[in-house]
């Protein structure tokens, strides 16, 4: 199938027109990107959750850790839960220290890396089609949570959100 152009109807959904290998063209929704947030200071554990009514392809993540004194090593994790159980788990590659920033990066084609480029950037892959039904959670923490409460996370992941049926 090839697409062709997005159309938006009156209530804000946006279609996409394909067209098949016999011709035929077929509207499907194509969804709308948008960016779920959460940057409050004060604590390095954040969930969101896929709302009733829709589906989620998450496209990239930004979480932004700064660390307290208290001594320990962290690690970012990614995961996805149905609402109850661990269905994928994504860590980063390398721990963070005492008394830093540093900046994540999750994407689809990002390389893993093994080190900091520039001192505090990091990347790291995402899968394909990574899509979240209703109630579906998306947990971004420090796995081991070395002063959860006092660290400062500020988590920014743009979606692929489609009314789901």
């Amino acid at each position: 199938m090839s697409s062709g152009n997005t159309a938006k109807e009156g209530t804000g959904t946006y279609y996409v027109l394909l067209v098949n290998s016999a011709g035929q063209q077929i509207v499907v929704p194509g969804g709308i990107i948008e960016q779920q947030s959460e940057v409050v200071a004060d604590d390095s554990d954040k969930t969101f959750t896929v709302p009733t009514g829709y589906t989620w392809e998450l496209l990239s993540a930004r979480i932004e850790l700064t660390t307290t004194a208290t001594v320990g090593n962290r690690q970012i994790c990614i995961e996805i839960t149905d609402g109850t159980n661990i269905i994928l788990r994504i860590m980063a590659g390398v721990v963070q220290a005492a008394s830093l920033t540093r900046y994540y990066n999750f994407y689809k084609g990002a390389p893993n890396l093994a080190a900091f480029i520039n001192t505090s950037h990091l990347a790291n892959p995402l899968p394909e089609g990574l899509i979240l039904l209703p109630g579906y959670t998306i947990r971004v923490y420090d796995k081991t949570a070395v002063d959860a409460a006092a660290d400062d996370m500020l988590v920014r992941m743009m979606v692929r959100k489609v009314v789901s049926t």
